[in-house]
């Protein structure tokens, strides 16, 4: 069957549309108890009414010279308007405040929608290590940064070697035994969430080797390195 010209320029138009509004919606992450800020988009004329919605309803209005501002009994004394920026903020935030927010400034809708999202704050990560027999004979070793983050919302990865500085990457890292792995004391892991940021109990190095000069004794990592409840267990043997 062919398809008419008007028909595959709907298709695209749609397609259009559907990308542009994707591209407006910002998200809006939030935890209990959290203030949350909600900015327009900027208007070149002056400001003379704003009208704040949370999905289909009335959230908040002001109309200069004929209507203070008043909100919705749900947020009734949690929110504040800028009436120069049309910049809304919302306190002391809920599970019942998740939702879409949108703005009309000027009698304006905007295209830019924000998106509220309750989240938990980041867990504090333990480092586990694989496999469980690691220690200074072998190869290679993972370590990874475990934590449930079920409802952290999106999370992101650092690690911080010995004395070395923070570096963001992914839930594992591979540690290769050579000279410079065998110097590092410990290994500590840090979860990010865009409410709050937790780092790991330090993990002593699995690979580490006493160089020489260095205090007489070689560390022996057991069996019991990383236990069930992630504890480490190590023995200093004298020489």
């Amino acid at each position: 069957m062919k398809l008419s010209a008007g028909f595959w320029l709907l298709a695209v138009l749609l397609l259009a549309a559907s990308s542009f509004s994707q591209d407006q919606i910002v998200k809006k992450y939030f935890e209990d108890g959290d203030t949350l800020q909600l900015s327009p988009q900027p208007v070149s004329e002056k400001i003379t009414s704003i009208v704040w919605y949370c999905d289909e309803y009335l959230l908040a209005e002001w109309v200069k010279d004929l209507i203070e501002l008043r909100d919705h009994i749900s947020f009734k004394g949690r929110t504040t308007l800028n009436t120069d920026t049309g910049v809304l903020e919302i306190r002391d935030m809920t599970a019942a405040d998740t939702g879409v927010y949108s703005v009309e400034i000027n009698n304006q809708v905007q295209s830019r929608v924000h998106q509220a999202v309750r989240i938990k704050a980041a867990p504090r990560p333990v480092v586990s290590v694989r496999p469980l027999l690691c220690n200074s004979t072998s190869e290679s070793c993972t370590l990874s940064c475990d934590g449930d983050v079920s409802a952290a919302g999106p999370v992101e990865y650092s690690w911080k070697i010995g004395d070395g500085e923070w570096k963001q990457s992914g839930t594992n890292m591979e540690i290769i035994n050579n000279e410079e792995t065998q110097r590092v004391t410990n290994f500590i892991c840090r979860m990010k969430n865009p409410v709050s940021a937790r780092d790991s109990k330090p993990l002593p190095n699995p690979l580490f080797q006493i160089g020489e000069g260095q205090c007489a004794g070689s560390r022996l990592f057991t069996e019991g390195l990383v236990s069930s409840d992630h504890r480490s267990a190590d023995r200093w043997l004298l020489g």
